[in-house]
């Protein structure tokens, strides 16, 4: 049986990638990034959502950000000698960890990789890189300008125009606390000014700052790339975006065929030109009538799972790819559009007062493909309706108590 290990943050991602993979009968580890417990120290190991799942055979637990940790968690626990094992991050901080240690790892372990070639994936995490690329292919991007924070100090450029949107330049660490829009000097410079003072790691890191684009709608594409072939099944289109910690990621959208080929041809050029092997995620977005590039991201994204369950199963496309099997036979084309509900990110925006009960239910309602429940594995969501009833619970009591 086919080994696999999926490294990741997020429950519902990891669960996404751990039933794409169970299609086809392989033995899974979970690797959970988690933190450690202010009190002791030792590493908070509570039992996440997907690690119920019938298709979960171990989970072990690795400290965030703890690249060291992780690597030696997979060359003590996680070597077979009798076969390789493969490994899909669910995050930037894992892909990035296992790319910088890929001369280690190559001989144990299928991963996503360029030419085999350790941190060549992470040169391409720079979105100015990443852009440059995308203007040769023929793609509209905003301009922007690198600023570097360097022991908590900055310049800003004069070139910079108002509004601006600010964003990390490689997103492996606390991303989402460096994404701000500013509308004039002032609230960039403010912005600058807290961010180390927020987070140790934003002391020294350079952020890209974009002109601010009004977006008018939103994309996302997934695809498989073997080196030599892109497979780009569909599009998905946002349709809500989650709010607070988990800003910027979908609480539905819909997927569907692509009928712009000319588009699809200029994605599938850029992911030719890096040399990637492995799945990708991409953002992409409309504004005033034009299509504009955001970022690539070289692992499966959090939106992957609406692909597997309208027939394109990335996750194995992968798998057998590396193995040498011909994938001619597996579905590569979106035939039937669905919309799909992140139930996690609609419920935290609940809790947290982002979203009403009626909008809600709405969007439970008017979504065919779930993320959490599913029928031929039912334990993740019985689990996560134990954890929504306390938590509802919990927020009725302060509504009505105040506590």
């Amino acid at each position: 049986m086919q080994k696999v290990i999926v490294i990741g943050q997020g429950f519902t991602g990891r669960l996404s990638i751990v039933r794409s993979v169970a299609q086809i009968g392989c033995d899974i580890t979970l690797i959970v990034l988690t933190h450690r417990n202010k009190t002791d120290g030792g590493l908070i190991e509570d039992k996440p959502i997907d690690a119920y799942s019938k298709y979960v055979n171990r989970t072990l637990y690795c400290e965030t950000y703890n690249m060291e940790m992780l690597i030696d968690l997979l060359l003590t626990q996680c070597v077979d000698l009798d076969q390789k094992t493969f490994i899909f991050p669910d995050n930037d901080f894992s892909a990035a960890a296992i790319d910088q240690s890929l001369d280690v790892l190559k001989d144990h372990f299928y991963c996503p990789n360029i030419n085999w070639k350790q941190g060549a994936v992470v040169e391409w995490m720079n979105k100015e890189r990443q852009k440059q690329l995308a203007q040769e292919v023929g793609m509209n991007v905003p301009n922007s300008s690198v600023i570097e924070i360097k022991d908590g100090k900055y310049i800003i450029p004069n070139t910079i125009t108002y509004p601006c949107f600010a964003k990390p330049l490689v997103s492996l660490v606390g991303a989402k606390l460096g994404l701000k829009k500013c509308n004039n000097r002032n609230e960039l410079e403010k912005h600058l000014t807290q961010l180390p003072t927020l987070n140790e790691r934003y002391r020294n890191i350079k952020l890209l700052v974009e002109d601010f684009k009004k977006i008018d709608r939103e994309f996302a594409l997934l695809g498989f790339s073997d080196g030599q072939e892109v497979v780009i099944p569909g599009i998905i289109e946002i349709m809500q975006l989650a709010h607070g910690t988990h800003f910027g990621v979908a609480v539905q959208g819909k997927v569907y065929h692509a009928a712009d080929n000319d588009l699809l041809e200029k994605f599938s050029k850029l992911i030719k030109k890096i040399g990637f092997v492995g799945i990708f995620d991409i953002d992409f977005y409309e504004s005033e009538g034009l299509i504009y590039f955001a970022e690539i991201n070289m692992r499966f994204g959090g939106s992957g799972y609406a692909y597997t369950k309208t027939g394109v199963n990335l996750p194995v496309m992968m798998i057998k790819s590396f193995l040498g099997e011909n994938i001619d036979g597996l579905n590569k084309k979106i035939v039937q559009s669905a919309t799909f509900f992140n139930e996690r990110m609609a419920f935290d925006d609940w809790y947290n007062g982002y979203m009403s009960t009626k909008d809600f239910l709405r969007l439970k309602k008017t979504s065919q493909i779930n993320f959490i429940n599913d029928e031929n594995d039912t334990q993740p969501q019985k689990v996560f309706m134990r954890d929504f009833r306390k938590k509802f619970l919990r927020k009725t009591a302060k509504h009505f108590f105040g506590r």
